[in-house]
């Protein structure tokens, strides 16, 4: 069985393999893609860097649909860099079309909760205090060699520390993924950020990801241009379960 997947944002937080594989980036990239995995998988999750550490499980509960329950802990509070924090997100994903090689299509994200790499001027900003909504568009090059994601998107902290009302932000943040010059595998760089009163610096993620059909493995370095705040070298984990309910689920029993 292959699977093909791609992934989120604020605390947000995807691709196509060499083996036909249009898998999930390894949590620790801003940037996702359009693919939703078959009804009845899931995704699990984990990131660990220098700043922070994610668990994450993503579950396909109807076709075409994806619920997400994340959390991340951070060494030191990125608030006053002092005592671990850790911030739950939970959000959403709706595809809403892809060509028929998966490489490229549109989907919608909501959700409440932060992307470690949209945190607003270095606050941590609790569930259920920020909200955010994004689109996805991913796009393909050069035979599937290359896939381009796009996506913008939008933030309301409330309660924001600064101003003492809601601030309001424009989420950003674009990828691209070149496969075939390093064996199963694909390197990847993207760019990211909010513009707005919910403001974070724009910032650059770099790495690979090795990716086979149950199993994806991502290494990164992530920086701001303006040097303010980095997440340093991370590792990723992705592995993806067999259906745990639904149509193919149903099937695969009936085989046996």
């Amino acid at each position: 069985m292959k699977y093909k997947k791609g992934h989120l944002y604020p605390s947000i937080l995807f691709i196509l393999g060499m083996a036909g594989i249009n898998v999930s980036n390894a949590q620790q990239f801003a940037a996702d893609n359009q693919w939703v995995a078959p009804e009845g998988v899931a995704t699990l999750v984990g990131t660990f860097g220098q700043k922070y550490m994610m668990l994450d499980l993503t579950v396909a509960v109807i076709q075409e649909w994806e619920v997400n329950l994340q959390a991340v802990h951070y060494y030191t509070d990125p608030r006053k860099q002092t005592e671990s924090y850790t911030s739950p997100s939970f959000y959403i994903k709706r595809r809403l079309w892809q060509n028929k090689a998966e490489t490229g299509g549109y989907a919608l994200f909501a959700g409440t909760g932060i992307y470690p790499q949209h945190l607003d001027q270095g606050e941590v900003t609790s569930s259920f205090r920020s909200w955010w909504a994004m689109a996805v568009a991913t796009y393909a090059f050069s035979q599937n060699r290359i896939l381009w994601d796009i996506l913008p998107g939008v933030v309301a902290n409330l309660d924001h520390k600064q101003t003492g009302d809601t601030a309001w932000g424009f989420s950003y943040s674009s990828r691209v993924a070149i496969y075939k010059i390093i064996p199963s595998s694909a390197i990847v760089g993207e760019v990211f950020g909010t513009a707005g009163k919910a403001q974070s610096p724009i910032s650059y993620r770099g790495g690979i990801r090795w990716e086979s059909k149950k199993l994806i493995i991502a290494a990164t370095y992530s920086n701001s241009f303006e040097a303010s705040t980095a997440a340093g070298f991370e590792i990723g984990l992705v592995f993806f379960t067999e259906p745990l309910f639904g149509k193919r689920n149903d099937k695969d029993k009936s085989k046996n």
